[in-house]
């Protein structure tokens, strides 16, 4: 190989080296600045999917209430009572609008020994 050809060789092998430390510098510096405001609509990330939210009938409500409050010799029976009161006004399950079970069945559920 002539000198030439070596000398160019290494020249080339130069500025590649040049072109990859921009493109990696750039990378670093957008992972540590903010973006800009953009008029596009931003890119939702890879999330788990929502649960579900499971819906209640009336009974299967006053069933699990019921259960409660008389497990363990009836130690969350006010404990179920104030939570019922919370989401209806009169304290009584007729007075909760269904869309509310979900959230006191949750609720209930998470009551535990003190």
């Amino acid at each position: 190989m002539s000198k030439m050809s070596e000398l160019s060789q290494v020249l080339d092998d130069l500025i590649s080296c040049g072109e990859q430390m921009i493109r990696t510098a750039n990378a670093i510096k957008e992972c540590f600045t903010e973006p800009a405001e953009s008029t596009e609509e931003p890119k939702k990330e890879a999330t788990a999917p929502e649960p579900e939210v499971r819906s209640y009938s009336k009974e299967e409500v006053r069933a699990l209430l019921a259960a409660k409050a008389k497990e363990d010799g009836g130690q969350f029976k006010a404990q179920v009572k104030a939570i019922v009161k919370k989401y209806g006004n009169g304290g009584s399950l007729t007075d909760i609008p269904a869309e509310s079970y979900p959230a006191l069945v949750s609720e209930v559920e998470g009551l535990k020994d003190a």
